[in-house]
């Protein structure tokens, strides 16, 4: 659902951001919206032919994310009031492979995968990250994965009671060795 709201001032409760769950018009915004962010966050760690193959896969992924849209999946979109995106998050009870082995390994049971969470510098000093995590997995147990340089969202992420869970993990193939998983998790 997304509600309409007048975006040109903060409204009587002095908002500066909404919070809504995105359309499949979204889908679009969300992926470049990641893609900016990743520049940042790996650029240490992956050289420019990594960002222009990921980039190249735009249209693809859009479809992806239209499709799971279309079949109920929810992403949070955190705008500013002209707009634009400065934040976004995506959770789900169904884990990924690694996540579901990493949790049996500790004997971790009933969480949400937070799959993404990426927050813009405008968003860095609010308490957005906290307000996407709250509507994303609320109070849940939840596990993540960190990497690349993201200090916003990881200091979000400890705020809310998530902390490290084993060894950060390094993947062995490309497109993502050399860029370090840590784990964390809300028990």
């Amino acid at each position: 659902m997304i509600w309409p709201f007048q975006r040109a001032q903060t409204t009587e409760t002095g908002a500066e951001f909404y919070i809504r769950d995105a359309a499949m018009a979204d889908a679009k915004a969300v992926v470049e919206f990641k893609h900016r962010i990743w520049r940042d966050m790996y650029a240490g760690l992956k050289d420019a032919d990594f960002f222009d193959k990921a980039e190249a896969t735009i249209d693809e992924q859009v479809t992806f994310w239209q499709s799971r849209i279309k079949r109920g999946d929810t992403i949070w979109l955190a705008e500013d009031l002209r707009g634009r995106l400065v934040g976004v998050i995506h959770a789900t009870p169904k884990l990924s492979d690694q996540t579901q082995e990493l949790a049996e390994l500790y004997g971790l049971a009933d969480l949400q995968e937070i799959r993404f969470f990426y927050l813009s510098d405008a968003a860095e000093a609010t308490g957005i990250g906290q307000k996407l995590l709250n509507v994303a997995v609320s109070d849940q147990a939840a596990i993540t994965w960190l990497s690349g340089d993201a200090p916003a969202v990881e200091a979000h992420l400890q705020h809310a009671g998530f902390e490290s869970l084993g060894e950060p993990v390094n993947p062995p193939d490309e497109p993502w060795r050399g860029v370090p998983r840590q784990a964390m998790v809300r028990r």
